[in-house]
C-alpha cells in the first residue's frame, strides 16, 4: 500500500499547487514557464547518472506528457486565480472517472471480468448515478458552468497525464530513469509550451524579476515533491485511476485552509462535497477486496 501513502502526499501538494495562484493571481503561462524550465534545470545534472532511453515510443510518451503538463499547468493557474482553488479542485474530481474508465478501455480484459459480477456492476452504477446527479447540481449556477467549461481542458490533460505517467514509470529500466526523464524532458517540453502560449498572446507581464525569483523557487520546490510522489504512486498502483482518486483529499485540504485564512469558498459547496463522497465510495469499491483486480 505504499502507493496510497505517496498518493496522499500527491493529493496534499496538489492542494498547495491550486492554492498557489489563488493567492498570487499571476499570469498562468508565466508560472508554467517557471515550473517547467525550473524543475528541468534543477534535475538536469542527474541525467549524467541515468541511462538514456533507446525506445522511440518512450521518448514520444515524454513529449506527450510535457504537452499535457503545459496545458494542465496554465489552465489550473488561470482557473485558481479566476474562480478560486476550491471550485477548481472540486471540478477536477471528474478526472477520477475519466482516468479509471480510460484505463479500463486500454485494458478491456479486466473490465470484462467486472461485467460478469452482477453485485459489483450494480453497485458501481449506483455510485456513478449519484456522482452524475451531484455534478449536475454543481452545474446549475452560471458561475459553476463557467468553471466547469474552463477547467475541462485541465481535466482531460490530467487524465491523460496519469495514464502516461504510469507507462513512463513502468516502461523505464528503473524508477530512477522514469523519475529523472519525467523531471527533465517532460517538464522542459511543458516550459516550451507555456513560453509559446505566452508569446502567442503577446503578454506583457515580466517573466524574470526579483519577486518572480522568490515565487518561482517556491513553486519549483513543492512541484518537485508533487511529481516524485505521483510518479512513485502510479508506478506501483494497479490502476492509475486509483491514485487519481486520492486527489479527493485536495478539495478537503483547500477548504480547510481557506476557512483558516477566512477566504470565501462556498460556490456549489454542498454538491461539490456530495460528489466527492460518491467518488470516495468508488475508491473504496475498487480498492477493497471485492474481486476488482484493475
Amino acid at each position: 500500500m505504499l502507493w496510497v501513502i505517496n498518493g496522499l502526499i500527491y493529493g496534499f501538494f496538489t492542494a498547495v499547487y491550486m492554492l498557489f495562484n489563488q493567492h498570487y493571481k499571476l499570469n498562468g503561462y508565466v508560472l508554467g514557464i517557471w515550473r517547467g524550465f525550473g524543475i528541468c534545470l534543477l534535475f538536469s545534472p542527474f541525467l549524467f547518472f541515468t541511462d538514456i532511453p533507446s525506445d522511440g515510443k518512450y521518448w514520444c510518451l515524454l513529449v506527450m506528457q510535457g504537452i499535457c503538463i503545459g496545458i494542465y499547468d496554465s489552465r489550473i493557474f488561470f482557473a485558481s486565480a479566476k474562480f478560486g482553488a476550491g471550485p477548481t479542485s472540486r471540478f477536477m474530481a471528474v478526472t477520477v472517472l475519466m482516468t479509471t474508465f480510460a484505463w479500463w478501455f486500454l485494458t478491456p480484459q479486466k473490465f470484462l471480468q467486472l461485467l460478469v459480477q452482477g453485485n459489483l456492476l450494480v453497485t458501481l452504477m449506483l455510485i456513478l448515478c449519484g456522482f452524475s446527479f451531484c455534478y449536475w447540481q454543481m452545474l446549475k449556477s452560471e458561475v459553476s458552468r463557467e468553471t466547469a467549461i474552463y477547467t475541462l481542458p485541465a481535466v482531460l490533460a490530467l487524465s491523460l497525464m496519469s495514464i502516461i505517467t504510469k507507462y513512463i514509470a513502468t516502461d523505464g529500466h528503473s524508477l530512477w530513469q522514469g523519475l529523472i526523464y519525467y523531471l527533465t524532458i517532460s517538464t522542459f517540453i511543458s516550459g516550451l509550451y507555456n513560453l509559446f502560449c505566452y508569446h502567442l498572446q503577446k503578454q506583457t507581464e515580466t517573466i524574470i524579476s526579483k519577486q518572480m525569483l522568490k515565487i518561482g523557487a517556491l513553486l519549483i520546490a513543492f512541484s518537485s515533491v508533487l511529481i516524485i510522489a505521483k510518479t512513485m504512486a502510479l508506478r506501483i498502483a494497479p490502476n492509475p485511476g486509483y491514485v487519481t482518486a486520492l486527489l479527493l483529499v485536495a478539495p478537503l485540504f483547500i477548504y480547510a485552509l481557506n476557512q483558516h485564512y477566512k477566504i470565501s469558498d462556498t460556490l456549489s459547496l454542498e454538491a461539490g462535497f456530495a460528489m466527492i463522497f460518491f467518488l470516495v465510495l468508488l475508491a473504496f469499491l475498487v480498492n477493497g477486496n471485492y474481486g476488482i483486480s484493475d
